[in-house]
């Protein structure tokens, strides 16, 4: 059963745009130090899509011998087409994947039954296999029933990460929907709406970043029934989720930086927007707001 706060690595680059592996160990190091139950890697806040396969299949490898089965590690195998989306599956089930993940086709939209094909092969491999549902223009939604129908139409496709607005609405269908086929499903979109999904039967979230011992405190806060000290500790959380929404990939690299876990905030990204100097001051001023709640190896310096 995967369930938890399940922290999508970001590839950690030098200031030159190459792979800083000292800081990718250290990323490691932090999310079980955070009490991750789990990593995913790579996924869009890996920003996988300015990875060659090459580096693609690096760091998989990486990270598989580095956590070295201490928490579930989930590989995100989307490809453009099915063949590569096999291509990157055999090769996460050679690295020590415990599950596999995959959006449908993206940047060439696949029709309907093509994607239910291309979920169909990739649940042919011994892992259980979660969906990224993720919106519109780089991902293909499906339907709540469309997803129902893939989980009952293939045993080894277990999950789905809902990441389509509404979420949340989508979330209770898809548990209204299924016939006991689907173990659970996790949300994203940077875990703004955690307590939220967590009330309406989700089995966690895979957010991204900076905030990773926030959140699992968040998470297992819910879990012990203490509801409302989860939602205080979100809420104090939220402003700098809502700068994740905006700035994505600068903002988690940013914090992770000044929190030691990376040398260099650097984004391939090509779509990134920088922080300004206005921002940075929002920025960690509102980190004093949940600093009490991180843990004291990875301290905002």
């Amino acid at each position: 059963m995967l369930a938890g706060i399940y922290q999508i690595l970001q590839t950690p680059f030098d200031d030159h745009g190459n792979i800083d592996w000292d800081s990718f160990a250290r990323q490691i190091e932090y999310c079980v130090a955070a009490g991750a139950h789990g990593m995913v890697v790579p996924a869009l806040a890996s920003e996988f899509f300015t990875l060659s396969d090459a580096e693609r299949k690096q760091i998989v490898a990486f990270a598989g011998e580095r956590i070295a089965g201490r928490t579930p590690f989930v590989v995100g195998v989307q490809g453009l087409n099915q063949r590569i989306a096999l291509e990157f599956a055999r090769h996460a089930c050679d690295h020590a994947a415990t599950a596999l993940m995959a959006m449908p086709p993206y940047l060439r939209k696949a029709p309907k039954a093509d994607v239910r094909g291309y979920y169909q092969q990739l649940a042919g491999f011994d892992r259980p296999l979660i969906i990224q549902n993720a919106p519109a223009p780089i991902g293909s939604p499906l339907s709540p029933q469309e997803l129902v129908e893939l989980l009952a139409a293939e045993c080894e496709i277990k999950y789905i990460k809902e990441e389509t607005p509404p979420i949340l609405q989508h979330i209770s269908q898809i548990l209204e929907l299924d016939k006991g086929d689907c173990l659970g499903v996790f949300g994203g979109a940077n875990g703004i709406y955690l307590v939220d999904e967590l009330k309406r039967g989700a089995c966690g979230n895979m957010p991204a970043g900076g905030f990773v011992d926030v959140q699992v405190r968040i998470y297992d806060l819910f879990r012990a029934g203490e509801i409302e000290q989860a939602e205080q500790l979100g809420f104090q959380l939220l402003p700098l989720l809502n700068y994740a929404m905006v700035y994505g990939v600068s903002l988690h690299k940013y914090v992770m930086w000044r929190r030691g876990v990376i040398t260099s905030p650097f984004a391939r990204d090509p779509q990134k927007i920088n922080l300004d100097a206005d921002d940075i001051r929002t920025v960690e001023r509102l980190w004093t707001r949940v600093a009490e709640h991180s843990i004291p190896d990875f301290p905002f310096k």
